[in-house]
């Protein structure tokens, strides 16, 4: 394994064991702002920002997997570090949205198509596990359950600086295109946490964070030129309040 897929496992396996409180709250869920909901691509989102690898979001697993595609980086054979996307309900219907976990290992891939993951909001597995009790557990699982494996870059991340300590603030003026200051890093890393963002030069308004905020734009509901990835406070403010990294500054 390289150091960052090392970074990346070695984060997942501190929180095998992990079990909720009754409410479902999770620092996971904490971290994504949306604390008591589905949390199994909250965990995959949490794994990666600790280890300070840029994935996209899978918080909502169906977005994280469409972004995988338009990237182009969903394979169908895994690579420890793999994010896996798998095709069966975890809430008992039969058409529920994709579960996803991390691929750990994949020495019995090639022999009997059966990889080691770990994942969480999901039952031990055990013969006498209660299957009501979800947390983080390693299973094994069958290619016949795999819709794909997203593979990050594993680029240096943007949230790696910003961390965890606190908000940062951002001057909404200077937000703009062209533009290169540490506001639009932060912007960045609020970007990368809801929608997911591309290679992109970090503290640029880029081409690439252009389109990932008129998407993030287009979450909020802006159609049309409303949503052409030009920031305006309202939308700022409102990625600050999610992903609980910044607050937005208006220069007076």
């Amino acid at each position: 394994m390289t150091d960052n897929v090392r970074a990346v496992v070695d984060e997942a396996e501190r929180w095998l064991g992990f079990r909720p409180a009754g409410n479902m709250s999770t620092p996971f869920g904490e971290l994504s702002g949306y604390n008591g909901q589905t949390w199994a691509g909250m965990f995959v989102d949490y794994v990666f920002f600790k280890a300070g690898v840029v994935i996209p979001s899978c918080g909502y697993s169906p977005t994280g997997l469409a972004e995988f595609v338009r990237q182009r980086r969903l394979y169908k054979k895994p690579r420890p570090g793999d994010v896996v996307f798998f095709s069966f309900s975890v809430t008992g219907e039969n058409y529920g949205m994709p579960h996803v976990g991390l691929v750990k290992a994949t020495d019995r891939w090639s022999a009997d198509g059966l990889i080691k993951t770990i994942e969480g909001n999901i039952s031990s597995g055990l013969p006498k596990g209660d299957p009501g009790l979800a947390g983080v557990f390693e299973r094994v699982r069958s290619r016949h359950e795999v819709l794909g494996f997203g593979r990050p870059a594993f680029r240096p991340a943007i949230l790696r600086r910003t961390g965890l300590a606190g908000k940062g603030i951002v001057d909404g003026e200077t937000v703009r295109p062209g533009r290169r200051n540490k506001s639009i890093g932060l912007v960045q890393a609020g970007l990368v946490k809801t929608v997911g963002l591309g290679k992109v030069t970090v503290d640029m308004f880029d081409g690439e964070t252009e389109r990932a905020y008129a998407h993030w734009q287009r979450m909020l509901g802006y159609v049309g030129p409303d949503a052409r990835g030009i920031p305006d406070l309202r939308s700022l403010r409102a990625l600050g309040e999610r992903t609980g990294l910044f607050t937005v500054e208006e220069t007076k």
